[in-house]
């Protein structure tokens, strides 16, 4: 199962995540949250099956990593589009927006009423603590990640 700890990132990637997230809470954007920074290839694999293989096959290699089963309806989604995942080298972290203290996934979402989508101000702040943000990236946009930028 993927973790959400800080500390099983790189020292390096601890130190900008840190960062980062005191500015998102300075920034009144502390509704945001960890939800994957490390996991293990074998997870990655089981992720990157899914929408591609066979429900039998997804859920099995799911079932090896510890996650739930899908339904083959949830099996037609892919949900990442890389084999090899920058979160196995510990030098990335996925977020989500808790709001009302459910899940959000609005991403013109704007709880701080500056009238700028707070997706938006998190891909800044991450880019201004020198972390590359999924959402500037030209396709397939990743609004939740962010990840070590080398300087």
């Amino acid at each position: 199962m993927a973790s959400r700890k800080i500390k099983d990132l790189t020292p390096r990637m601890q130190e900008k995540v840190l960062k980062f997230e005191r500015r998102l809470n300075e920034a009144g954007l502390s509704h945001f949250r960890k939800c994957c920074t490390y996991r293990s290839q074998a997870e990655q694999d089981a992720l990157y099956m899914q929408g591609r293989k066979s429900l039998e096959e997804v859920n099995a290699a799911r079932f090896e990593v510890g996650l739930a089963p899908l339904t083959e309806a949830q099996n037609k989604r892919k949900v990442t589009w890389r084999k090899i995942s920058i979160h196995t080298s510990r030098e990335a972290v996925d977020y989500f927006a808790l709001v009302d203290g459910k899940y959000c996934n609005d991403l013109k979402v704007d709880v701080d009423k500056d009238s700028i989508p707070d997706w938006q101000e998190f891909g800044k702040i991450a880019e201004e603590c020198g972390l590359t943000w999924g959402g500037n990236w030209k396709s397939k946009k990743d609004y939740p990640h962010v990840q070590w930028k080398d300087e």
